[in-house]
């Protein structure tokens, strides 16, 4: 599989987990508005259909180059493969193991907001994200994750008055 295959593949992934987030994840998991300032799935349903605009124009970018003209007639793609230096980003190629690493926490936090509640949920998540991110230490990320995760209820529950999953 060549990079470019592999590109299109994790975009194409990308675009249909924004689908499922905006059409199931935010609708099921969003509480019911309040009546007053912006709605509550306002944030999350801009960020994902920022995510899901993204990942269809990376796709359409790809699709132009698997089919109309980047192969000349040995075969041979002029899309940069890994190691190349002329690649489209900075970064380098997408490494679908680091992806999904990221992405199950991601996905279990919304559930987890409403079976365990607002700070056991956060502070989890964000030990595990600071494990993952390459934090090894105990003390600092225990006191990261509990001080953010205290901040943010106060900051939603008694500064804005929104109603908090699971308290």
């Amino acid at each position: 599989m060549t990079r470019l295959h592999r590109d299109t593949l994790v975009c194409l992934g990308i675009a249909l987990g924004s689908v499922v987030l905006l059409a199931w994840v935010i609708p099921a998991y969003t509480p019911p508005y309040p009546g007053y300032g912006a709605s509550p799935a306002l944030v999350p349903n801009v960020a994902v259909s920022i995510m899901l605009v993204m990942s269809i124009l990376a796709l359409v970018r790809n699709s132009l180059i698997i089919w109309w003209g980047k192969a000349d007639s040995s075969g041979e793609s002029d899309y940069p493969e890994e190691g190349d230096s002329a690649s489209f980003t900075q970064v380098g190629p997408a490494k679908l193991m680091h992806l999904i690493l990221f992405m199950v926490p991601c996905a279990l936090l919304i559930p987890a907001l409403d079976w365990i509640g607002f700070i056991p949920a956060s502070i989890l998540f964000l030990l595990v994200m600071q494990y993952l991110v390459g934090r090894r230490t105990v003390v600092g990320p225990v006191l990261l994750a509990v001080a953010m995760s205290a901040l943010m209820y106060v900051v939603m529950r008694y500064g804005f008055s929104v109603p908090i999953p699971g308290t």
